[in-house]
């Protein structure tokens, strides 16, 4: 009921009508307009969940593609792949088939739908979340995908998600092991001490919310303080030496890459407000998980993720040294240039 209620408005008013050539002219028309704000924005490469893969590669055509894509692919794309035999990096530099889309598997952090081991503070009655699916249909899921060589995505916030995708990826592993597969947990919002250890075994990439830190901190005070130290836990992963990756969220969560830094540095909000303090990591970190750590979560460290001979010639220039400037500044350092494959793809 929490996650379906507002299925309601989706049902007020009128919409208009597009026919398939329209449809098709817009997906177009919007995936050229969301690749100049990406690189606008510092972004040279992005994970894309789902979306018109024709669109994109029609764009790309034309020469508007102004970023490279790891697709996620869902539904009738996912399916095609595994009819057709298509595993993840297929592709090249520019469209990759990345993970599979976030597969969804408990409610929403910030509309406090979660599954959690513990109630939610000041409920009544008691309230632990949402979970999506059984263990048992989670496991079949995700050996399915292991199993055709795609790389694994489940959306999981609570601990409780984060435990049941574990034990799915583990599960598929011991049935069928795979070299290095970095199966991703996307979110993987509230963590314990043994969720941090299973994560480190099954070699699994959390991509936790980055730029929440400073854009959502209104929500945290239904969560609280004690709870709030276990979430988003970039300190808690770095220590445990997990690679853990940038999660946007967008569109719930701005996609500003200096935005993320300045919260998982300050851990302090647009209100002024700080939560969690304990899970602040340095700026060097930060910018790891932005880049190296990002291209990692794809397989694709080899190739991008720094500025190293042989890689690909993908960098920002900004206007000020995020580690000189006030650390509650990082998000205002201005995009000077973006250069994608050498070519300058925004100049301010």
């Amino acid at each position: 009921m929490t996650d379906q209620a507002r299925l309601v408005f989706n049902r007020v008013g009128n919409r208009p009508v597009f026919t398939a050539a329209q449809m098709q002219e817009r997906n177009r028309a919007a995936q050229a307009y969301i690749s100049k704000q990406f690189v606008r924005y510092g972004l040279t490469s992005v994970h894309h969940e789902g979306g018109d893969l024709f669109a994109l590669q029609e764009v790309r055509a034309r020469g508007e593609l102004l970023h490279r894509v790891s697709y996620e692919a869902q539904d009738g794309v996912l399916e095609a792949m595994l009819k057709a035999g298509i595993a993840t990096g297929f592709g090249d530099e520019w469209i990759r088939f990345g993970a599979t889309s976030e597969h969804t598997c408990d409610g929403s952090f910030s509309e406090r739908t979660m599954a959690m081991s513990v109630p939610y503070p000041g409920v009544e009655p008691p309230y632990r979340g949402n979970l999506i699916f059984t263990q048992e249909d989670l496991n079949g899921w995700v050996e399915r995908m292991h199993r055709a060589g795609i790389q694994v995505n489940c959306h999981a916030n609570g601990d409780v998600a984060i435990d049941m995708v574990l034990t799915a990826y583990e599960r598929a592993q011991k049935l069928f092991p795979r070299f290095d597969p970095r199966p991703k947990i996307t979110h993987c919002t509230l963590i314990s001490d043994d969720l941090l250890r299973r994560i480190k075994a099954v070699g699994a990439v959390p991509a936790p919310f980055t730029s929440y830190g400073y854009y959502n901190t209104d929500k945290f005070h239904f969560y609280g303080e004690e709870l709030m130290q276990r979430c988003m836990a970039y300190r808690s992963f770095a220590d445990a030496g997990i690679t853990a990756a940038a999660g946007s969220d967008f569109s719930p969560g701005p996609f500003s890459p200096l935005m993320g830094i300045q919260g998982m540095v300050t851990r302090t909000g647009w209100n002024g407000e700080t939560w969690g303090g304990k899970q602040r990591i340095t700026v060097d970190e930060a910018l790891r998980v932005n880049t190296i750590n990002g291209a990692y979560a794809t397989h694709e460290e080899g190739i991008k993720g720094s500025i190293t001979a042989g890689k690909l010639a993908d960098f920002v220039v900004l206007a000020d040294d995020p580690h000189s400037v006030d650390p509650n500044k990082i998000k205002d350092i201005a995009i000077i240039e973006t250069v994608t494959g050498g070519n300058t793809v925004y100049k301010a």
